[in-house]
């Protein structure tokens, strides 16, 4: 089981490799970068702008038919983004914001079922910004976050040492960023976040034909004890009671969670972090090779 974090993972790996396996010739406007990247469409409304530091791209859309999602608009700001292109290189700095992503379903056959469709969707945008200096190799991830106003926000944060440029030939998607775990924090906000978009991943490996309740059950019961087990010196008592709240209310904690990681001793590569897990229990052993901060507090009131 991979953590929570390997969804939006993905936007802040792909922002950057997405044109280092760029072929020639090299783009050198915002419209030829859209046509050479292949991973979105244009529709009737959509438009394509250079911008003093980046792109700006509205009314587009990712994927095809049933599972076609609609973008409201896309910009992207980074440090000489056609240099890092033809350099095949990774910007010093680099934000990216994709917002009004919403399902839109393409159904020639019954248009207006595509149209109650998107109009029962849930709207939400992404945020990725980044800094990093070369010749120190610190990565910053200054913001990765999803925000859905309907149903909350997470937001993830991280410093990384020893970060170096994409190397020639990547072979893994950690390949681009490969480095060692500083400091990592993790803010959901959530109310009903959580529940639509993480429990599906961490339940679908279940058997499809059984009740999941027993597993879940029995599951919830051995990370308590791993989390009572933790030495007050890693994660201290008001850690450990907000993590048992947020475990035993799976699979809806709502409420407002911060969690903050700093390894012990021996560095911890970035990559361990993203790297499947065969269950649960795997993650939480993984997470005591680190101090563990937690803090709780109840959804507002409406």
């Amino acid at each position: 089981m991979r953590p929570l974090a390997l969804a939006p993972l993905a936007l802040a790996l792909l922002a950057a490799p997405a044109w280092a396996q760029v072929e020639e010739p090299v783009p050198t406007d915002c419209t030829s970068l859209f046509d050479t990247l292949g991973m979105l469409t244009r529709g009737p409304d959509s438009r394509i702008e250079d911008t003093a530091t980046g792109c700006v791209v509205t009314n587009t859309y990712f994927g095809a038919s049933y599972s076609r999602t609609a973008i409201g608009q896309i910009t992207l700001e980074v440090d000489d983004l056609f240099g890092a292109i033809a350099g095949h290189s990774r910007p010093a700095k680099l934000e990216l914001s994709v917002t009004n992503i919403r399902v839109s379903p393409e159904m020639d056959d019954s248009p207006l079922t595509a149209y109650i469709l998107e109009t029962q969707q849930a709207p939400f945008d992404l945020h990725l910004a980044y800094s990093w200096d070369e010749a120190s190799g610190v990565f910053n991830l200054d913001d990765l976050s999803m925000t859905m106003p309907a149903l909350g926000s997470l937001t993830i944060k991280a410093r990384l040492a020893g970060v170096s440029d994409i190397p020639d030939a990547p072979a893994e998607p950690t390949d681009y960023l490969r480095g060692n775990v500083e400091k990592l924090s993790l803010t959901l906000d959530n109310r009903g976040l959580f529940t639509a978009f993480a429990v599906p991943v961490l339940v679908g490996n279940l058997p499809y034909d059984e009740d999941p309740r027993p597993a879940i059950a029995a599951t919830q019961k051995t990370i308590v004890a791993l989390i009572e087990a933790q030495p007050e010196s890693q994660i201290n008592a008001s850690s450990k009671a907000a993590l048992t709240r947020f475990v035993n209310d799976f699979p809806k904690p709502n409420g407002f969670y911060q969690f903050e990681i700093t390894p012990i001793g021996a560095p911890v590569s970035f990559e361990s972090l993203i790297a499947p897990n065969d269950d649960m229990v795997g993650l939480l052993e993984l997470l005591a090779r680190f101090n563990l901060s937690a803090e709780y507090q109840p959804a507002a009131a409406e």
